[in-house]
């Protein structure tokens, strides 16, 4: 999977690439823009986040920016089960769903700009800054066999020490999961580039291609029978949508 991730945003990239002209002068009648407003929907190699950015562009080239990102990550070997007689699907193994809830800075820099008869204009950027980690914890429905009362399902939080294809019958709902939350203050990084493919020049649509890293600590076992990780690296490719407002209006 992380294979073909990676072909299809090289495809991408190459593809934007291609279309820019080897030599592209100075836009003509270039609009001047002061602030941005981005929306961004992501898919990474282990999940996918959701995020917004708002920023200054005080020249031509350079942008600074704040934004706030919501993402969702899986681990790599969590695989959906289900047991034979009925249930709801689970991941066995799986300790905890985590989700990361990001604020930061960044730093945004035109590489070439549009030609005035339109195309695509290449920005690399990089942003860092603080994060807290939620951990889900997993519950599951667990068939109690008892010869007195007769048997029962319960409602139990995943330990891996006794419960196995045996006993477990399905994963739970969903709302009965939000018990015992881990939450862990974190650090996060990204780079990459973005292809600001929009004819309008008050309006950004782009694609963003980059690798991106969250650090929390203490650190969280996601899953059981694997050591806990310190970070979680990610390739991601989202998409940009947005607004820009012009120095004079």
């Amino acid at each position: 999977m992380k294979k073909l991730f990676l072909s299809f945003a090289l495809g991408i990239c190459c593809c934007f690439l291609y279309a820019q002209e080897i030599e592209v002068g100075e836009a003509e009648m270039e609009v001047i823009t002061v602030k941005e407003w981005n929306i961004l929907l992501c898919l990474n190699t282990s999940g996918f986040s959701i995020g917004f950015q708002q920023g200054k562009t005080p020249n031509a080239k350079d942008k600074h920016f704040w934004e706030v990102e919501f993402s969702y990550c899986m681990h790599h070997k969590a695989v959906l089960s289900r047991v034979p007689f009925g249930g709801r699907s689970y991941c066995y193994g799986k300790l905890y769903d985590l989700f990361f809830l990001r604020g930061g800075y960044g730093y945004q820099r035109i590489i070439t700009h549009k030609p005035y008869y339109g195309g695509v204009q290449i920005r690399y950027f990089f942003s860092a800054g603080a994060s807290i980690c939620f951990g889900l914890p997993t519950y599951l429905e667990i068939l109690i066999r008892d010869t007195i009362v007769g048997n029962h399902m319960k409602i139990e939080r995943y330990n891996p020490d006794i419960h196995n294809d045996n006993n477990i019958y399905g994963g739970a709902r969903v709302f009965d999961r939000f018990h015992k939350i881990a939450v862990r203050p974190g650090v996060y990084a990204k780079t990459g580039l973005n292809f600001d493919f929009s004819k309008n020049p008050l309006k950004t649509q782009a694609l963003e291609v980059g690798f991106s890293m969250d650090i929390v600590f203490p650190f969280i076992q996601q899953m059981a029978f694997n050591r806990k990780k310190p970070a979680y690296f990610y390739a991601y490719i989202a998409y940009s949508f947005g607004k820009k407002k012009p120095r004079y209006e």
